[in-house]
Formats: structure tokens, C-alpha cells, sequence
């Protein structure tokens, strides 16, 4: 238990409130507010009462609700502090946003790989209209000659159909 008339510096705070030294300093504008100053060594000394006027309780950790952000600079150069909220909005946010720019990498991928492919079917439009064969062609085996002698006329599929009906 704490008498109220004692005092804690930063560190000891810190361990009090079962809080780190990052959220004790800060609140330092709130526990000077409360009493808290710094002595002839430099070093903060924070009383009991300036602890609980900043919303730390000794004993028992504080909750993330009971901060509260100092007044808005003007020139919008002091610390901001963002509630739980904020901070959910602004991790949301981020998650949206990098998943936006993973979808726009497979896009650009997406749209490299179709130019390639265009560029290919260009090359072999030209080589096809220029009578050439594109070097990536298969070798064709050419036909087996003909074992029917070139006397007798060959016949399509469609005489040979009508030759075995006898029509």
C-alpha cells in the first residue's frame, strides 16, 4: 500500500503502475498538472496525487482508455496521442492499403506478361507475313511417298465410301 505522501520517480512509477517508463513520460504534462516536478538533480519527482490525477493507479495497471491526448499544438508540432480507436482506424487503414498495393503488383505482373505475349504473336505475324518460319517452329517430318503408283488416280474419303456401297 502507498501513504499518500509519497513520492516516485519515473522508473519507480513505472514499476507502481505496472506501466513502462514510455507511458509514465508520456503523461508528464498530466503529472506535472498533478504536482510532479523535477528537482535540483534534474530528475522527476512524482507525487502520489499526480500519479492519479494522470489516471495511473499504483498496484494495478492502467487502462488504455484512461488516456487522454494533450490539447492540438497549433503549428501541429507537439506529440499526438491516438486513442484505441484511432489506432484501430489507422491499423485498418494500413492492412487496406497494403493490400492495394499487392493487388497493383500483380496488375503491373499481370500486364508485363500480356505485352510479352503480344510482342511474341507480333513477331510471328511478321515472320508469317515475310514467309518465314518462326525458330521456335516444330520440324515437320515430311509425307511418306505414296505407295499407290502414279497411274492409278488416288480417291478421297468420300469416293472410297461410295466404291465400297457400289454406287
Amino acid at each position: 500500500m502507498t501513504n499518500p505522501g509519497q513520492t516516485f520517480s519515473v522508473t519507480t512509477a513505472a514499476e507502481a503502475c505496472q506501466v513502462s517508463r514510455k507511458t509514465i513520460t508520456r503523461r508528464i504534462d498530466q503529472l506535472r498538472d498533478g504536482g510532479a516536478y523535477k528537482d535540483s538533480a534534474g530528475a522527476w519527482v512524482i507525487p502520489l496525487g499526480a500519479l492519479l490525477h494522470a489516471g495511473l493507479s499504483p498496484g494495478r495497471p492502467a487502462s488504455p482508455d484512461t488516456v487522454t491526448r494533450p490539447q492540438e499544438d497549433t503549428q501541429g508540432q507537439g506529440d499526438r496521442w491516438y486513442t484505441p480507436e484511432e489506432v484501430a482506424e489507422l491499423r485498418e487503414r494500413a492492412a487496406e492499403a497494403e493490400t492495394l498495393r499487392r493487388r497493383a503488383e500483380v496488375a503491373e505482373a499481370l500486364a508485363a506478361e500480356r505485352e510479352r505475349v503480344i510482342e511474341v504473336q507480333a513477331r510471328a505475324l511478321r515472320m508469317l507475313e515475310a514467309g518465314q518460319r518462326p525458330p521456335d517452329a516444330v520440324e515437320s517430318t515430311p509425307a511418306p511417298a505414296s505407295t499407290v503408283p502414279p497411274s492409278v488416280p488416288r480417291r478421297g474419303p468420300l469416293e472410297r465410301l461410295v466404291g465400297r456401297f457400289g454406287l
